[in-house]
């Protein structure tokens, strides 16, 4: 009898607790779309997955502001910086290959390499390049493509971008390292980086709506989401700002060009398989049949078409299929890609670290590998919980504040977490987001460039400048009394306008450069002469007019 109750009060205790479950996913539904309004986000898609299934794949909004396509699971969007994690992956597979280790020697894959520190270079390792902790202060290089150059160009430049810090000390967000990453991976294998991310990720995982470069995004067409523009107004008391990005303004130059470190694009259905594959840690699953070449009953294209679709009989025999678990990439190299690298932040509630491309939170609660991803008009986070054996993918069309995409991964993961209470992450970030636009920001690294109060006279700095390669030369002219240059590798000509004294803009592929001209007065010292502000003081040094 005292068993038969203890099993009666079991029962009893156990129906809220899977009632609770059921609810989850309409839970996470539910704040999904609070957080899209919140934020004004046009649309966005969701992928939640639970141990071996999937319980939340939903579009949320519109692809498009006041469009009436709505976001689906399979809409395509720029994923940013969670590429990297897939360049990452990519060594992590050629290591697996014997084609290098991650304690190569970058100078002896690549003996071209030139670092601004002779020191450096020579030691600097594969490894090395994909933590944020080459020396290189955070963000530098990130715009040089935005003027039309291109990986080779910023391969070159490396030798002109001196580290602010040792190797290995210090935790400072980069891309272009990324580019070198990608140089290293085609240089052993032959092949262009967008060839192995298909070929080592994109085809085992059966990530076939994803693509490497912006060029397949706009292929995909209406399967795509657009790109929003997010911001602040002051007026009324501040708010927030959401348009679409249009033309040049999406800035797909610069997508490719950084390619390694941010161009995939990608569904969260795919992202999905992308986040299981790591909670697999380098396994995936597939259905598998049965050989059936001893079968001939059927022709072989009849035969392949129904093994697709069901099970099926041959004769007397029944074919079914099965799920197996196939290994992509070893564990060991899984969990090197998972392993933290270097701190990147702690405090009393938390400590988080950087690994190969991932982040590597820990608090009191769980543990948390995750990537976020921002580009032009778009943004993301995407990762896992190992405890809970809890993936997610987010998705977003435009380039809103981190409060948002984490906030909606961390209720995800509160409600998988024992005892957890409601926290509306999305309000109280919210209110620190205005907070922060309402105090204003100041720029990460001041510009350094000598400045003027002097106005010059147009015709004063028209002309031909010359500066070495890779950057070249540059043309300077006047038409129908507007200011214009032509800059770069393939020659783009843009419209200059005036700011303050010797201080010029140029709008370049969703970016605005400063151009500060040097020595136009009658009775300057040298040649006529400009400096271009790429925001983390690149110090390039000056283009000198040649002719005028």
């Amino acid at each position: 009898m005292k068993n038969i109750i203890v099993s009666i009060l079991a029962l009893i205790f156990s129906i809220p607790l899977f009632s609770q479950a059921e609810d989850i996913p309409k839970n996470i539904s539910e704040y999904a779309e609070k957080v899209r309004k919140d934020w004004k986000i046009p649309g966005m898609s969701v992928a939640v997955i639970k141990g071996d299934s999937t319980i939340l794949m939903e579009g949320f909004g519109v692809k498009r502001q006041g469009g009436k396509d709505s976001v689906r699971s399979n809409t395509m969007f720029h994923i940013g910086s969670m590429s990297k994690a897939f360049t990452a992956t990519a060594i992590a597979s050629l290591v697996d290959k014997g084609l290098l280790s991650w304690e190569s020697r970058v100078k002896d894959i690549l003996p071209d390499f030139d670092w601004y520190c002779d020191s450096t270079e020579a030691v600097i390792q594969v490894k090395d390049l994909l933590t944020h902790s080459s020396g290189l202060v955070a963000q530098v290089g990130t715009y040089i493509p935005n003027l039309g150059y291109d990986r080779d160009d910023i391969y070159k430049m490396l030798r002109y971008i001196e580290p602010y810090y040792p190797l290995g000390e210090k935790f400072a967000y980069n891309n272009i390292t990324f580019i070198v990453a990608a140089r290293i991976i085609e240089t052993v294998t032959g092949i262009s980086w967008e060839e192995n991310i298909e070929n080592l990720i994109f085809n085992p995982l059966d990530m076939d709506e994803s693509t490497p470069t912006a060029e397949g995004f706009e292929k995909a067409g209406s399967k795509s989401s657009s790109a929003h523009y997010f911001g602040y107004s002051s007026k009324d008391g501040g708010k927030i700002v959401v348009s679409p990005l249009r033309g040049e303004e999406r800035a797909h130059h610069w997508v490719n060009v950084i390619g390694p470190a941010g161009s995939i694009c990608s569904t969260a259905e795919d992202m999905a398989k992308w986040v299981k594959f790591h909670m697999g840690n380098g396994t995936i699953s597939k259905k598998i049949y049965p050989d059936t070449t001893a079968y001939n009953s059927f022709s072989e294209d009849t035969l392949a078409q129904r093994m697709f679709f069901t099970d099926f009989n041959i004769g007397e025999f029944r074919v079914t299929p099965y799920i197996d678990s196939i290994r992509v990439i070893s564990q060991k190299e899984m969990e090197f890609l998972h392993s933290g690298s270097i701190r990147v932040r702690e405090d009393s509630t938390y400590t988080r670290d950087y690994g190969y491309c991932w982040y590597i939170e820990q608090n009191k609660d769980y543990k948390v590998i995750y990537h976020t991803g921002t580009t032009w008009g778009f943004t993301g986070v995407c990762g896992f919980v190992p405890q809970l054996d809890l993936g997610f993918a987010i998705l977003c069309n435009s380039e809103v504040s981190e409060y948002a995409r984490l906030g909606l991964m961390r209720y995800i993961i509160d409600q998988y977490l024992p005892n957890s209470k409601y926290t509306d992450y999305s309000a109280e970030g919210l209110k620190k987001w205005y907070s922060a636009k309402k105090k204003g920001s100041r720029r990460a690294v001041p510009c350094t460039i000598e400045r003027s109060k002097i106005v010059p006279e147009f015709t004063a700095i028209t002309g031909t400048y010359t500066k070495e390669a890779p950057f070249g030369d540059a043309q300077i002219f006047l038409k129908d009394g507007k200011l214009y240059i032509t800059i770069g590798k393939y020659g783009w000509t843009k419209r200059l306008t005036h700011h303050r004294g010797n201080e010029f803009h140029l709008r370049s592929q969703g970016h605005t450069f400063p151009i500060f001209f040097h020595n136009y007065t009658p009775d300057a010292n040298g040649p006529v002469s400009f400096e271009i502000d790429f925001n983390y003081n690149e110090n390039f040094g000056p283009w000198t007019i040649s002719s005028f």
